[in-house]
């Protein structure tokens, strides 16, 4: 189940997290290829974990454009995901983990998980995504979208990193919203 946090519970430490892919779904056989994850304790940044991820599946153009991450980069700078999610796993810890369209990057590290042989992540999803369309009245709802509407800076998109720290003031945005009852 999704939640959304009372204002009384904010000060607990949170994971915000996105990855980047090479495709849309993971039963198809797409990949992470990109984790970036901060750990937030009301608005502070405690830590963070980021990690390219190594992948033998060729990144077509169309998918290279979105990221920016190519097969070469990869080549150079991934990490065997052997190595990468249990890292991430332990970084996490029980923590709530925080996203815009949480499910998909859950959905993408329990499917890297379960090849791994690991327990898959049972941690509490909060969903900035759920919560623009409950709290915004706008024709899109993407991450991009949902920043302009706000006013968020958004550093370069589609970067694992970047999309973290976007989300991270999105998600304040609207905390902000729902404390204050505005639409």
């Amino acid at each position: 189940m999704i939640c959304w946090f009372p204002m009384t519970e904010l000060q607990q430490v949170l994971v915000v997290l996105d990855v980047e892919t090479t495709g849309l779904k993971p039963e198809d056989g797409h990949e992470i290829i990109e984790v970036a994850a901060q750990k937030i304790q009301g608005r502070e940044v405690i830590s963070e974990y980021i990690s390219l991820v190594a992948t033998n599946r060729i990144i077509d153009a169309a998918t290279e454009k979105v990221h920016g991450i190519s097969n070469a980069l990869l080549a150079v700078e991934g990490r065997p995901g052997s190595e990468v999610f249990p890292e991430l796993v332990k970084f996490i810890g029980q923590a709530p983990i925080v996203g815009h369209n949480i499910n998909f990057d859950l959905g993408f590290i329990n499917a890297h998980l379960k090849r791994l042989g690991m327990p898959l992540l049972q941690n509490q999803p909060v969903d900035t995504l759920s919560q623009a369309r409950r709290y915004l009245l706008m024709p899109s709802y993407s991450l991009e979208k949902v920043a302009a509407y706000l006013k968020v800076p958004q550093p370069l998109a589609h970067r694992a990193k970047a999309d973290v720290e976007t989300t991270r003031e999105v998600f304040w945005k609207l905390i902000e919203r729902a404390k204050n009852g505005k639409t």
